[in-house]
């Protein structure tokens, strides 16, 4: 098995707690330069950057309590008041010549991977539509540039003396901003991932068209009961007691859309899902990874819930540690 150059992983705990000053841990996230994909092995020698997410709603007990303090506080809204326990969060990262790697791992003891046709002898039937995700909002403006700076009211209304405010995600009348959006139950077991971006308008895909569509008959006849039971599979294998058909389908799409990669796996009660694209993307919003260079990327994470989420309070500081710094502290090390 091919190791990280210049011994990376185990620098990588020296350079993150020399930053880090004795806080116990590194103050951002450190991609670390490999001369391959990232392995098993890599990622558990990896150090992680640990945070926790909170401020919206999940699928546990409690999930639905009034909460006067969200995650942002000045825009609670965003994230509909809800009070639930945060979430556990771990980011690691690495990078090739070509491509960024992110791995994030979160605790979910609940697992939702969204609409999965089984059948069952009569029939097919779904194993319910809820589906677990996350979300990564990559920030422009400088350090003063967060999620909440995105959020904006959408719409106020009262129902008799109590006023309700909506708040939908957008980004300024300035700029564009790269999002990244993985769903457990897109494109098979493994989950896949979405390139899109957040403009004045709202979310909107890097490259026009749907690529993960409902594999159900009544959504393509446009009837209700999707996913229900009188709905069954547009695409599935003969019937079989052992037959089954994802939820969402693939449609070929534009470049655009499949430069970030993604799959996850849930076990012991965690998500754990990696994500990749090229250091340079095809669209002139995506982000770009330099090494040395310092960017700043919101996290939100899905239990679920199609319309809400926990975030992570602040955003993540993602930095490319270039090689010639680790070869300068390996040397020191030997010396």
């Amino acid at each position: 098995m091919r190791r990280a150059p210049w011994g990376a992983v185990l620098v990588a705990a020296g350079v993150a707690l020399a930053c880090a000053g004795c806080g116990g841990g590194p103050d951002r996230l450190y991609a670390l330069p490999l001369d391959h994909e990232p392995t098993a092995a890599d990622w558990d020698q990896a150090v992680a950057f640990r945070t926790e997410a909170g401020g919206g709603r999940t699928t546990r007990p409690g999930g639905a309590d009034v909460d006067g303090d969200a995650v942002h506080k000045a825009t609670a809204s965003c994230h509909h008041g809800a009070k639930t326990p945060p979430v556990r969060t771990e980011l690691r990262a690495f990078y090739t010549v070509d491509r960024v790697y992110l791995q994030l791992r979160w605790a979910d003891p609940t697992r939702h991977a969204g609409p999965v046709w089984q059948w069952e002898g009569a029939g097919w039937r779904t194993t319910g539509r809820a589906q677990d995700g996350l979300g990564l909002l990559w920030l422009a403006g400088g350090p003063e540039a967060s999620c909440a700076s995105a959020c904006h009211l959408e719409d106020w209304r009262l129902a008799g003396r109590q006023g309700f405010s909506d708040y939908a995600m957008a980004a300024s009348e300035a700029g564009v901003l790269d999002l990244w959006v993985w769903k457990a139950g897109w494109g098979g077991p493994a989950g896949a991932a979405d390139d899109g971006r957040l403009t004045p308008r709202g979310r909107e895909p890097d490259a026009p068209g749907e690529r993960f569509v409902e594999n159900a008959s009544r959504a393509r006849s446009g009837g209700s009961g999707v996913f229900g039971p009188e709905d069954a599979p547009l695409e599935a294998p003969p019937p079989d007691p052992a037959a089954w058909a994802p939820g969402f389908v693939e449609r070929p799409a534009p470049a655009g859309r499949t430069e970030v990669v993604g799959r996850g796996r849930w076990r012991d009660g965690w998500w754990e899902v990696v994500l990749s694209r090229p250091l340079r993307g095809q669209d002139p919003e995506d982000v770009r990874f330099d090494p040395g260079r310092e960017v700043l990327v919101g996290v939100a994470l899905l239990d679920g819930v199609a319309r809400d989420h926990n975030a992570v309070s602040a955003p993540v500081r993602l930095e490319l540690v270039p090689a010639g710094d680790l070869a300068g502290r390996e040397g020191e090390k030997k010396r």
